[in-house]
């Protein structure tokens, strides 16, 4: 009888080792759409499904905020992008992994795949411009509308930020300019203004 409650007691304690070990492979999308693939513990992925539910939480007033902030500012010619961003999301994809090696290989896979298709959609938008031969003028209605999206996620991004005390994640680097770095240029430029003013003077003595 001993012998078979020690039997049972360590085919428990496996059962146990097993499920801690089971991993995820989850889908995860930022507030632009961009997304990626990782390995995810159960713990891992609760904690991201938290902080999720918190970004929710406080996302319809900083959009509105930052709606607000926008539209008081005269210079800003284009609507406030803030309808094409959206909450954080993850998901899980296909059942549950025993192994985390075979998880790491089907995102792999994934990941290929999806470069893949990314390859060929830029491919066909490479070919697409170089038939119709897109206008000067349409090339940069599409740069400003696209700086007009950065700029309401950057917005948008830093009001939930501050509502909740930490950053809200975002895949990849974005290289547009801050406010601060924007200004730093608007200085730069008013500064050479000014020095050329000063030539034109000293060459008219």
């Amino acid at each position: 009888m001993k012998r078979m409650t020690g039997m049972v007691a360590a085919l428990i304690g496996l059962v146990g080792t097993v499920q801690a070990e089971m991993v995820s492979l989850v889908q995860t999308t930022d507030m632009r759409g961009q997304t990626e693939y990782t390995v995810m513990t159960r713990e891992e992925f609760a904690a991201i499904q938290k902080e999720i539910k918190e970004e929710t939480a406080v996302f319809a007033a900083a959009a509105a905020e930052a709606k607000k902030e926008w539209d008081a500012d005269k210079e800003n010619k284009l609507p406030f992008q803030g309808n094409r961003i959206k909450v954080r999301s993850a998901k899980k994809m296909g059942a549950d992994f025993a192994d985390r090696e075979k998880a790491e290989k089907k995102k792999g896979q994934i990941e290929e795949r999806a470069s893949a298709k990314q390859l060929e959609e830029m491919d066909k938008l490479d070919k697409k411009n170089k038939q119709l031969k897109p206008k000067e003028s349409d090339v940069a209605k599409e740069e400003a509308r696209v700086k007009a999206f950065e700029d309401a996620f950057a917005m948008i991004s830093k009001k939930m930020g501050d509502k909740l005390g930490r950053p809200v994640p975002a895949i990849g680097i974005s290289f547009e300019p801050t406010k601060k770095e924007e200004k730093k240029e608007e200085i730069k430029k008013e500064e050479k203004k000014e020095e050329k003013k000063v030539e034109k003077k000293e060459e008219k003595k």
